[in-house]
């Protein structure tokens, strides 16, 4: 597998570089694999008093020249929130390994458990959100008109996935009406633009995203944050879709009311009318989720694809399951027929 060529070449790489300027790490040190994603792989390097994590970047969701430098300069930007990682040191060049690195702190902790920790995760959330976005050197994506970039991004998504033979018609039928729906009513966006608030969203707020600690926690994986309505993250991290994916969990209306109360005392109770905001951008968060997960399909047909994760081909499978789709969006009239 890809992760294994890694671990020797990233101990050649750090006894090659003097990293003293930006990180202690002691020459004797063991490197191992932590976790990978669909687009990077994650090591531990720890010399038993420090601990970080050097992260290869193997692809951009955001479709960037430089994926590696905006995951950095984005964690620059957060460190001050307290609920982020520091990130230490980037290597870009390409020089060494043919994927943009990182390191940055290792943080102790669990994953989020939706059924104890979503006080928690409302305090995080707050916390980012009230970064004030105009002090920020950093050139973030800037995303305006939410419902008419995620039409777009599943367009894209599904450009192939639409034209494939593998595909059963049904469920190229279904993607195709749900396009449809999504551009005729994409002009629920004006509310956004008349009401704008935009704060940094970190776009996969996933239960494994979030680092539990005992004293303070956090949020992660921070390489495709925008700037945009708080309503994206929040949707995002309240749907089956993301409840679903790492924890088998659906949140119930009474825990989702008590999650935006919690948020809403980040802003002094000041909620900025977010539930109706987040009910406006849910069926878009759909979208994006569910045409992601069959571009991610057609790409899992392909067998010399470099990362191969089976807990979620398995996964993307069930949400691609045309019962599974129509239920969740059962609310939005023809998308249930």
């Amino acid at each position: 597998m890809l992760r294994d060529t890694f671990i020797d070449k990233i101990k050649n790489y750090l006894l090659e570089r003097d990293l003293h300027p930006y990180i202690p790490l002691k020459k004797d040190f063991q490197v191992e694999f932590l976790a990978q994603g669909e687009y990077n792989i994650n090591f531990i390097v720890d010399d038993s008093i420090h601990r970080y994590v050097f992260r290869v970047n193997t692809g951009s969701q955001l479709e960037l020249a430089n994926q590696i430098k905006y995951e950095f300069d984005a964690l620059k930007s957060l460190e001050h929130s307290g609920v982020t990682p520091k990130a230490f040191y980037i290597d870009d060049t390409k020089e060494y390994f043919d994927y943009g690195i990182l390191m940055m702190e290792y943080l102790e902790g669990r994953p989020l458990a939706y059924h104890k920790d979503l006080k928690k995760a409302a305090e995080i959330f707050s916390r980012i959100h009230s970064i004030d976005t105009k002090e920020i050197s950093h050139g973030f994506i800037i995303e305006e008109k939410i419902c008419t970039d995620r039409v777009e991004e599943g367009r894209r998504w599904l450009k192939d996935y639409l034209k494939s033979p593998m595909v059963d018609i049904k469920l190229k039928n279904f993607f195709e009406k749900f396009l449809d729906w999504a551009e005729q009513n994409k002009d629920r966006e004006k509310y956004f633009i008349e009401n704008k608030w935009h704060v940094i969203n970190n776009t996969e707020v996933n239960s494994h995203n979030f680092i539990i600690g005992k004293k303070q926690s956090y949020l992660i994986d921070w390489e495709k944050p925008v700037i945009s309505d708080p309503c994206q993250d929040l949707a995002q991290f309240l749907a089956p879709t993301t409840t679903l994916w790492k924890a088998d969990y659906r949140i119930d209306s009474d825990e989702k009311e008590m999650f935006f109360q919690s948020y809403a005392e980040g802003f002094h109770g000041k909620d900025n009318h977010i539930r109706e905001r987040v009910h406006l951008y849910t069926p878009y968060l759909y979208l994006r989720a569910l045409s992601w997960c069959a571009h991610a399909w057609l790409e899992y047909q392909n067998p010399h694809k470099e990362i191969r994760n089976m807990d979620t081909f398995q996964k993307i499978k069930q949400y691609l399951d045309i019962d599974f789709m129509k239920n969740l969006l059962k609310d939005y009239m023809f998308l249930s027929q």
